[in-house]
């Protein structure tokens, strides 16, 4: 821990020994060209020499006993009469230093006419000083402050978005491996290509789905096997219809949000009625707009069941990773269930 706050430290005073470098060589630049066309004057380097003996005369010592003392001791606590205090004390002390000792130099160091004194040049000069370092300080730290807010925000989020991706629908692959225990015990044909599509679809999950965006063509990929599966489940081909219309499967989005109303409509439709079911899904995807529908019949009178924690947790994320660009529909009339999903990409 000491080592981390020696190198923070060192890291400081170079970054600062950098600006002040930075004042001392290209601050005389402007003013010498200004004048360059007198005949008396004077070399570049007396330039330098004037900007660096004026900056550590007049700069260094007061905004620096303010941003690393005062402030932090007095402002930061809301002490103010203290902070007061001690910025008229800098003033009082360091005032006259700058009004007679600054033009000292300049005419016995730099050979340059002798100016007239002004003691109330000094003061106006570090009251002006001391202003515009405790802006520029105060404005530095409530940057700093508001980018750890941000950050902590983002890990929030992250965590949370971590959460949310983890609890959807576990028990598809139960039942899945449930029923993949049926067919082998029948000796089904269809048993290996379970076997493919559930590993597919694990591995989309456990390793594509690490990332914040995965592209649309794996998502239908994943909806697809999804929808396989069930088929297989039911033995029915024609009561789960998948349109879609992708102008390019490469198009990111973020994953897992489709599968979960896919699953809910199974669960509330197509699982637990006897017959007549139906499920129409629809996906059209451009560069920069997704429209996902979903319609199904159902049997259940109760809309808060048919919704359930899945959507709750999809609502969430959506707010969390498309918060100002997306718009969700869900409506429930006359026993069809439908949810129409439009999300604003790459914005």
């Amino acid at each position: 821990m000491k080592a981390e706050e020696k190198q923070k430290k060192l890291e400081t005073v170079g970054r600062h020994l950098l600006g002040l470098f930075i004042l001392v060589v290209v601050g005389p630049l402007p003013l010498y060209y200004a004048e360059s066309t007198g005949v008396d004057q004077p070399s570049l380097m007396i330039y330098f020499l004037q900007s660096l003996s004026g900056i550590f005369i007049v700069l260094v010592p007061p905004v620096y006993t303010n941003i690393y003392y005062l402030i932090p001791k007095f402002l930061e606590t809301k002490r103010y009469i203290s902070y007061v205090i001690g910025c008229i004390l800098i003033i009082a002390t360091w005032g006259p230093v700058v009004a007679y000792f600054e033009p000292w130099t300049d005419e016995h160091w730099f050979g340059l006419p002798a100016e007239v004194v002004r003691i109330e040049d000094g003061f106006f000069a570090i009251l002006l000083i001391l202003i515009i370092a405790t802006l520029m300080n105060l404005s530095y730290r409530w940057f700093i402050q508001l980018s750890r807010i941000k950050q902590v925000e983002n890990d929030r989020l992250n965590i949370e978005l971590s959460l949310l991706k983890n609890q959807i629908n576990p028990h598809f692959f139960f039942n899945t491996l449930n029923n993949l225990y049926s067919l082998a015990l029948e000796k089904s044909d269809e048993t290996p290509q379970v076997i493919l599509k559930l590993s597919e679809m694990m591995r989309y999950t456990i390793y594509d789905c690490k990332e914040s965006q995965v592209q649309i063509g794996n998502e239908i990929n994943y909806l697809e096997n999804y929808i396989a599966l069930q088929h297989i489940r039911h033995n029915t081909d024609d009561n789960i219809k998948f349109t879609k219309e992708v102008e390019d499967s490469t198009t990111k989005i973020a994953p897992m949000i489709l599968i979960v109303f896919l699953e809910n409509a199974i669960k509330h439709g197509l699982e637990v009625m006897s017959d007549k079911a139906y499920l129409n899904i629809r996906l059209k995807a451009t560069e920069n707009e997704l429209r996902f529908e979903i319609e199904n019949n159902h049997e259940n009178s109760d809309h808060e069941d048919i919704e359930g924690l899945g959507l709750e947790n999809v609502r969430r994320r959506l707010s969390l990773i498309y918060p100002e660009n997306h718009k969700l529909e869900i409506t429930d009339l006359d026993g069809v269930f439908k949810i129409e999903l439009s999300i604003q990409l790459n914005k």
